[in-house]
């Protein structure tokens, strides 16, 4: 890489102040070419950013049902031991320009918001059980002053 091109993940161009102009900056030499490679690779940065969407979303429903089995097993949302083998998982795991300082921090909000799924989920399932004992309750107390 010469000394006046930049790395994928670097900010844009000198001279592209504006979102709207870095499209037709592209890079320093502003031919078609480089504009036409700009694109292809904001595609693919949409395409990743689909797939990770899709991901986070599946995991969350994971945590959502992991709320009932948690609750089932008599067991708290938050595992501070799990949360930090993952932590220490994914900073052996990682490669690539994104250190294992900025993994982390990606990770920390990842597990923060699934545990805050979880914590919503298993509110619902005790507000369900209250209701349903209630429910309960007062269908075997009718019963009795029928009986």
């Amino acid at each position: 890489m010469s000394k006046h091109q930049q790395p994928v993940w670097s900010a844009a161009a000198p001279g592209c102040a504006e979102e709207s102009s870095r499209a037709e900056c592209g890079s320093s030499n502003g031919t078609p070419e480089s504009a036409a490679e700009l694109q292809q690779r904001r595609r693919e940065i949409d395409a990743l950013d689909a797939e990770l969407l899709r991901l986070l979303n599946e995991r969350a429903r994971i945590a959502h049902d992991l709320a009932s089995v948690k609750k089932s097993s008599g067991l708290p949302v938050y595992d501070g031991q799990r949360e930090q083998q993952i932590l220490d998982r994914i900073c052996e795991e990682t490669q690539g320009p994104l250190g294992p300082e900025s993994i982390v921090e990606i990770f920390r909000c990842i597990i923060r918001e699934s545990r805050r799924v979880e914590e919503t989920s298993m509110r619902e399932l005790e507000n369900n059980h209250f209701k349903q004992e209630n429910h309960n309750g007062h269908q075997h107390g009718s019963r009795r002053v029928r009986g």
